[in-house]
C-alpha cells in the first residue's frame, strides 16, 4: 500500500480513503492466506 500511495500522493482525504479503497479491493484471498501463513513462526522468533 506504501509504495502505490507515495508514486501517485493523494491530495484530499477523499482521495486517499479511494485510493485505499481500491488498493484494499485488489487484495485476494490467497494474498492474505500468504500474509497469515508465517505468522506462528514469527510470533515463535519474538
Amino acid at each position: 500500500m506504501r509504495k502505490v500511495l507515495r508514486e501517485h500522493p493523494a491530495r484530499t482525504i477523499t482521495e486517499l480513503r479511494q485510493k485505499l479503497q481500491e488498493i484494499w479491493d485488489c487484495f485476494t484471498p490467497n494474498f492474505c492466506q500468504n500474509l497469515a501463513n508465517p505468522m506462528p513462526q514469527r510470533i515463535l522468533g519474538v
